[in-house]
Order: structure tokens, then C-alpha cells, then sequence
């Protein structure tokens, strides 16, 4: 099972579709062979920008040292490994600046079942007096990699 944290953008007027994005909780793959791409496509230019000066940063610094093409690639393997782990809460803090809140977090084993499980118990489902509300559930430690904050932190 992965974990899925759900954020919705409150609207002015209900007429207009929910806006709600599903992220998963742990590490991006895409991220990982395709840094530059994935930061460009999910629009983490602060991201990409922090990630293009530390590659040239180190790669000037190594070659005034002198080491080898192989320290570049490792770096770069270094850097991509630190992107991916960190870039779906880069995501998720993105989206709490834009003004999406953190609604629950859903257990799932696809995105598919994720959006299925929340649209249709969460979000749908029918409110009875008699039922209790669930219990909000309690946030997940912060991680100690990322420099910013995320919807996790303790308050």
C-alpha cells in the first residue's frame, strides 16, 4: 500500500468542478532519470534553477581540482537521487503556496484506487447524522532532508 496525500484549492462558488490533486508520499522515479525534465514539467523552476547552479557549481570545482569525468557522474547520480527523494514534498509545498489544502491522506495501492477510494468515501459520500465523523488523522513527521516546509510539519 502507498500512501496518497489529497490537497484541494477551495472555490469561490460550488458550481465549479473540485479542485483536487492526489501526490504520492515517498520517491519519484521520473525524477530520478529525468531531473531536469520532471522539475521543468511540474514547474519547479526555484528547483531547477538550484539544481542547474550546484551542477555547474561542483562540476567547475571539480574540474579545477582535477578529478575525473567519473566524479561528475556521480555527482549528477547524487543530485538526481536528492531530487527524487525530495521532489514530491517540493510538489506538495508548491501547491500550499498556491493555496491548496491538505484534506486527508489516502491508503491505496495505485493513484487509481486512491481517486476512487477518496472521491467515493471522502468527498461523495452520503453524510448521515447518526454516523460519527472520522477522526482526522495525525500528520506524518516532517522530513529532515527538505528545506521547506511541508504539509506534515508540526504545527
Amino acid at each position: 500500500m502507498r500512501l496518497y496525500t489529497v490537497q484541494h484549492r477551495p472555490n469561490d462558488t460550488e458550481e465549479m468542478d473540485p479542485d483536487v490533486v492526489l501526490i504520492k508520499e515517498g520517491f519519484c522515479w521520473p525524477a530520478l532519470f529525468m531531473p531536469i525534465i520532471w522539475l521543468l514539467y511540474r514547474k519547479q523552476f526555484w528547483g531547477l534553477l538550484a539544481y542547474l547552479l550546484l551542477m555547474i557549481g561542483f562540476s567547475v570545482l571539480i574540474y579545477v581540482v582535477g578529478l575525473g569525468e567519473s566524479a561528475i557522474l556521480l555527482l549528477s547520480l547524487v543530485l538526481a537521487l536528492l531530487v527524487a527523494a525530495q521532489a514530491n514534498d517540493w510538489r506538495r509545498w508548491r501547491l500550499s503556496r498556491r493555496g491548496y489544502e491538505l484534506v486527508t491522506v489516502v491508503a491505496a495501492g495505485s493513484l487509481r484506487q486512491a481517486e476512487e477510494t477518496f472521491f467515493h468515501r471522502h468527498w461523495q459520500g452520503p453524510k448521515a447524522e447518526n454516523q460519527p465523523s472520522p477522526q482526522p488523522t495525525a500528520p506524518l513527521p516532517a522530513s529532515a532532508l527538505t528545506p521547506f516546509a511541508t504539509p506534515f510539519d508540526p504545527v
